[in-house]
């Protein structure tokens, strides 16, 4: 759960701070005449590098954790995590900005930690509630690091809070000594429960082998067709609501950071407290079709509404339909595959998560500046109709997911 929390902890810390320094024409970071249009885009640039590479880091790396253990696949994340930090605060004190997106690339590749722990967890539990229940314990841990990233970030960037103390580079290193603390954690007190190692294949285009093993599984497929726009649809709203606060609102980086830490309190409180009885009453496909319908509701409200304090409420019921949605996501994951396979499920699933987030990312930062602060929330509003068609097409009547359908 402290690994998750980490893992997710840098999202929340990073993007209400880029927001601030690259959406405002006057932070400072980037040179003078830089337009806000421009400033998306180069937003849209750093946050989707981290989601590319984490794209071919969380399958890969997830995939060799079946091999050398889940504990030493930890271990790697943590390190690539601390490097990534110093390296992003040395981009904040010099004003480079090329050196923050090697930050956000290097970080990206070893932020495969959740998948890891993910499938960690399952190798613990001793039947399928109580590996649907330690998933939901797993997103409890990312709601964590949801809550405190941007209380670190807001808090230790603030100079009207902390005066002369603070500075933009300050949250980046704190966060790197948390992730010393983590990687203490499991490096002293975590063992493996899974002591049986899959052979090892350390070439990195194993991925897309391993994407296409992916999808001409019908079991799997059938829960990614719904997966992928469902992750679309969150992430249009996730990525850019920092960016669209500060735009909309003039909301810096600890008004943004408030935002995130609603979204992390709403997921806190539906994972550990509504996940495990709403699978054990409802179908996946209705919990899922209802919470993204839902999900499609919040994201037009937070487009319409006129005041500041009202959008960021938004996210608090945001993050309670994402804790109920994803963990349901990744239950449905593994229980399309054997037991022996749950890291590298994990991980698939880990990449189609970062894979839509670097597609949300790019493509967000050029719609914002063709079209309007408004157009990636547009986008994800279409993308949830498109996830509910997949679960009404596909997730009825398919022999290969009786388990998930149960």
């Amino acid at each position: 759960m402290f690994t998750c929390f980490v893992d997710v902890m840098g999202q929340g810390l990073a993007f209400p701070i880029f927001a601030a320094l690259l959406m405002q024409p006057n932070a400072g970071f980037l040179p003078a005449g830089v337009s806000q249009s421009q400033g998306a885009l180069l937003y849209g640039i750093a946050i989707g590098t981290f989601f590319l590479t984490w794209f071919f880091g969380s399958i890969y790396v997830s995939r060799l954790s079946d091999s050398i253990g889940r504990k030493t696949g930890i271990l790697i994340c943590l390190i690539g995590a601390i490097a990534g930090y110093a390296i992003a605060a040395v981009a904040l004190i010099s004003h480079n900005y090329t050196l923050l997106v090697v930050s956000r690339g290097v970080t990206g590749f070893t932020a495969g930690a959740q998948p890891i722990a993910a499938a960690a967890m399952i190798d613990l539990a001793k039947s399928d509630r109580e590996s649907a229940r330690n998933l939901g314990l797993t997103t409890v841990g990312m709601s964590f690091g949801l809550v405190v990233g941007p209380i670190i970030g807001g808090l230790f960037s603030d100079k009207d809070l902390l005066g002369g103390l603070a500075s933009s580079h300050l949250p980046f290193l704190i966060g790197g000594l948390l992730c010393f603390v983590g990687l203490m954690l499991v490096f002293f007190g975590f063992e493996d429960a899974k002591t049986e190692a899959s052979p090892m294949d350390v070439n990195p285009l194993v991925v897309f082998k391993l994407l296409a093993d992916a999808l001409n599984r019908e079991s799997v497929r059938c829960v990614s067709t719904a997966f992928f726009p469902y992750m679309l649809c969150v992430l249009g709203l996730y990525v850019f609501v920092s960016a669209n606060l500060s735009t909309r609102f003039g909301y810096g980086a600890t008004g943004s950071s408030i935002g995130m830490f609603l979204m992390g309190i709403g997921l806190i409180g539906s994972s550990s407290l509504l996940v495990e009885p709403l699978n054990a009453r409802f179908s996946k496909r209705t919990i899922m079709a209802s919470c993204t319908v839902l999900f499609c509701g919040c994201v037009t409200a937070f487009l319409f509404v006129a005041s500041g304090p009202l959008a960021l409420a938004i996210m608090l019921p945001s993050g309670v339909l994402h804790g109920i949605g994803y963990p349901t996501m990744l239950t449905g994951f593994s229980e399309s595959v054997s037991k022996e396979e749950q890291g590298w499920v994990m991980g698939f699933a880990t990449s189609l998560f970062t894979l839509a987030a670097a597609i949300v990312s790019f493509f967000g930062g050029q719609l914002i500046a063709s079209s309007g602060p408004q157009a990636p929330f547009q986008f994800s509003i279409v993308c949830g109709g498109v996830a509910i068609i997949a679960l009404a097409a596909n997730w009825k009547n398919s022999p290969y997911l009786n388990k998930v359908m149960s």
